[in-house]
């Protein structure tokens, strides 16, 4: 069966500096009319900088819509053009000061499928380098070495909730565990 829904009109709803939403017309595969309200999204990436104590550089962050701070791997929105792995390395270093000798590609995170299409470029960064961080114009953040197997706890106790966090974070602890690959 051909689950295809084919769009029959897209209309701009808003257009923000990060967000994008359209509502489009679609026909469902029986054949019948409805729409789909989409926030279009330019793509992000995110970092697990890992030490080799088995220490991960976190961040804090406020989070708005949430109206609290959050224990977050350094993450960020991808420019224009620019390509993932760059980016990754580019957020890192803004977001810690940290640089990474060598980043392993982890996958794909894919937010909130239903009206999200954000896609996150997951990296394993090791053999880091500790300088300054350069933060953005507006971002404050405070940065924080964490073990790993205490972040794992944390994620299973359930006090770690940011989805792209605790994929990234059990990612890595797979890997460290033995698998020969998490993607």
């Amino acid at each position: 069966m051909d689950l295809t829904e084919k769009k029959i009109v897209s209309q701009e709803i808003f257009k923000g500096r990060v967000l994008h939403l359209v509502r489009d017309t679609v026909e469902l595969p029986n054949g019948r009319i409805t729409t789909r309200e989409v926030a279009r999204h330019p793509g992000a990436v995110l970092v697990v900088p890992l030490t080799e104590d088995n220490e991960v550089v976190m961040v804090r962050q406020y989070r708005y819509p949430f109206q609290q701070v959050l224990l977050e791997v350094p993450a960020g929105k991808l420019d224009p053009g620019e390509a993932p792995e760059a980016c990754a390395r580019r957020e890192l270093s803004e977001e810690t000061g940290v640089e990474a000798g060598k980043l392993m590609y982890l996958g794909e995170y894919l937010s909130s499928v239903a009206i999200l299409d954000e896609r996150i470029h997951m990296y394993l960064a090791r053999d880091l380098i500790f300088r300054e961080a350069h933060t953005d114009e507006g971002e404050f953040l405070t940065v924080e070495r964490i073990p790993i197997q205490t972040l794992y706890d944390r994620i299973m106790a359930g006090e770690i909730r940011d989805g792209k966090t605790q994929t990234a974070i059990l990612k890595t602890w797979c890997l460290l565990q033995g698998a020969k690959t998490c993607k």
